[in-house]
């Protein structure tokens, strides 16, 4: 299994760009990670892009997974 870290800086620089998308604004929504030679959390591909997307563009035509209650909670 293949394993990719995303830090809150990097979640949180891609819900702004989603949001920089609602607004008008331009963005390809992606942050490239290629961090395989970081001593505490090395990622197992060596260059990946992490697209975000609207939830209603994601899940045009079925419904989400379940998650964990307390983070459904949380969810908009």
């Amino acid at each position: 299994m293949n394993q990719l870290y995303l830090s809150r800086r990097n979640l949180e620089t891609l819900l702004s760009k989603l949001d920089r998308v609602k607004n008008g604004e331009f963005s390809h929504c992606t942050i490239v990670k290629n961090e395989t030679n970081d001593g505490k959390y090395p990622q197992t591909i060596p260059t990946i892009w992490v697209t975000a997307v609207e939830n209603n563009e994601y899940y045009h035509d079925r419904m989400p997974g379940p998650v964990v209650q307390e983070d459904q909670e949380n969810l908009t």
